[in-house]
């Protein structure tokens, strides 16, 4: 019982580093690029204006942390932000096409680097390991 928490956080561990390594060959870094495919799957499912409250929601950051992001990512060409036409307290986010293909570049790669780590599951390991996880996060999130 005493094990999952330490393995928990190596895990975590090598899988940001592993997302900082691939980040830093694009300029970005692993939050940037977090915070750049939350935008690109938001913006894909919602097909409407993507406020930066919702940023601030989904990761549990302060608004000071989430307006720093967005100003870098700005300067670098991955975001356009404007104010809302309706609310003026409100920013408006809009991926860039330099952000949308650094995603789909990202997608391969992702896709090639699950393969890898879940090739040591069959389908049923990896659904139970996926419940459990999200029972662990469940009871924590509350």
């Amino acid at each position: 019982m005493n094990e999952l928490f330490p393995l928990l956080k190596k895990i975590n561990i090598i899988l940001i580093r592993r997302i900082n390594k691939l980040c830093q060959s694009y300029g970005i870094t692993g939050k940037q690029f977090m915070l750049l495919n939350y935008l690109y799957h938001k913006e894909c499912e919602e097909k409407d204006k993507f406020m930066q409250k919702m940023v601030e929601q989904e990761f549990q950051v302060r608004r000071s942390t989430v307006t720093s992001i967005m100003q870098t990512l700005e300067k670098k060409g991955f975001i356009m932000r404007s104010t809302d036409a309706l609310d003026q307290r409100k920013k408006v986010i809009k991926l860039t096409e330099k952000a949308k293909e650094i995603i789909k570049l990202f997608k391969a790669e992702k896709l090639h680097n699950d393969s890898v780590l879940f090739s040591i599951f069959n389908q049923d390991e990896y659904d139970t390991l996926v419940t459990l996880l999200k029972r662990i996060y469940d009871s924590f999130a509350e």
